[in-house]
């Protein structure tokens, strides 16, 4: 059985008459990691923000992990999903360090299990040493690290990645593409990645599939 299983999704916006989302149907497996690919527009960051929770779908269902988080009579909240999201801009606290903010959605554990898992975290990512930085001491691919860290330490079903490299450098991504697959798979995350780069999709992704253009209603 699927690990993720997405049926008939759709998703528009009343106000322009557009659907970004029609009828679409997918599925993956546990420990997965697969791409989304396509043109800007085309409806890639709104498919992971209708798996989080962030949109309501106007139809379809969304599973994971063998439970429904959406469909016409289920709406599960964002915090109980299970759901890890890496946005464009990492989204990191300024004011708190890199333990800090990856520590930041470890509620209900002890402060012993807590450290433990932040430790963890560090160790994974390889930033031992740079606990106490802030986010603006860091480099683009660090604060990339420290956000896929954050959204790892909870131990999510699954991990969404939004455009993860357009705030990096050219000359950069090709390091930070392996260093960022390795992360994944030593984890053995099940995880989707939105991107309009075929070679990011191609460097990270176990596989890939291309979503479509907007349609007029």
């Amino acid at each position: 059985m699927s690990y993720v299983e997405i049926r008939d999704l759709c998703f528009f916006y009343f106000s322009a008459k557009t659907s970004v989302i029609d009828n679409f149907t997918f599925s993956m497996s546990k420990g997965e990691i697969v791409g989304i690919l396509g043109e800007s527009g085309s409806g890639k960051s709104t498919l992971l923000r209708l798996i989080a929770g962030l949109e309501t779908p106007s139809g379809g269902r969304i599973r994971i992990s063998d439970r429904t988080v959406v469909d016409e009579k289920t709406f599960v909240a964002p915090e109980k999903r299970g759901v890890g999201m890496v946005f464009q801009d990492y989204a990191l606290f300024p004011h708190l360090t890199v333990a800090k903010n990856i520590a930041f959605g470890l509620h209900g554990l002890s402060r012993s299990e807590r450290k433990s898992r932040v430790r963890e975290m560090i160790e994974l990512v390889k930033l031992t040493g740079m606990e106490e930085r802030y986010p603006h001491e860091l480099s683009g691919g660090q604060q990339q690290r420290v956000a896929v860290a954050r959204a790892l330490a909870p131990k999510p079903d699954i991990l969404l990645l939004d455009e993860p490299f357009s705030n990096l450098d050219a000359d950069l991504k090709g390091a930070i593409r392996e260093e960022l697959r390795i992360i994944l798979k030593t984890a053995g995350i099940t995880c989707l990645l939105v991107s309009h780069d075929p070679q990011d999709i191609e460097a990270i992704c176990d596989r890939a599939i291309r979503i479509g253009t907007p349609v007029a209603r």
